[in-house]
């Protein structure tokens, strides 16, 4: 059984959250922030933020995306750092949370342009008291 997919997000609205996220990591850290941030968000940023939402499509909350979203963005974040400076990253701690509220930040500035479902069943083909449709189908 499959759950009912909640949240729809489609190309457009997941590459505007991209772009604000990494033009808002490069503001205050000039050209070599967006250098580094679009490489950091093409390789590991953008596949992360995608699978999170792939996961949060069955949660309908956008709050909880855009915290999920932020989570990814600290990972990427704490990531490449390790990746660029090795065991000296937690000298530069504020870069990870600076990626993160970025992440959030361009999640929430897309909420309007993902489509939310409410759905009266979570599972459609099921009768109430559990089980397969009378027929033996169990349908997504």
């Amino acid at each position: 059984m499959n759950r009912l997919h909640r949240v729809t997000f489609g190309p457009g609205a997941f590459l505007l959250g991209a772009g604000i996220t990494v033009a808002l990591f490069g503001i205050p850290l000039g050209a070599t922030g967006y250098v580094f941030g679009t490489a950091a968000a093409l390789l590991l940023g953008m596949p992360l933020a995608l699978a999170t939402g792939i996961l949060m499509r069955g949660v309908r909350d956008q709050l909880l995306h855009v915290v999920a979203i932020a989570g990814a963005g600290l990972v990427t974040g704490l990531l490449t750092l390790l990746f660029m400076a090795g065991g000296g990253w937690y000298t530069m701690w504020g870069l990870v949370l600076w990626a993160g509220m970025c992440a959030g930040a361009g999640r929430l500035a897309v909420v309007r342009l993902v489509t939310t479902h409410d759905g009266a069943e979570p599972f459609r083909g099921v009768i109430p008291g559990g089980g397969p449709a009378p027929d033996g189908r169990m349908e997504p």
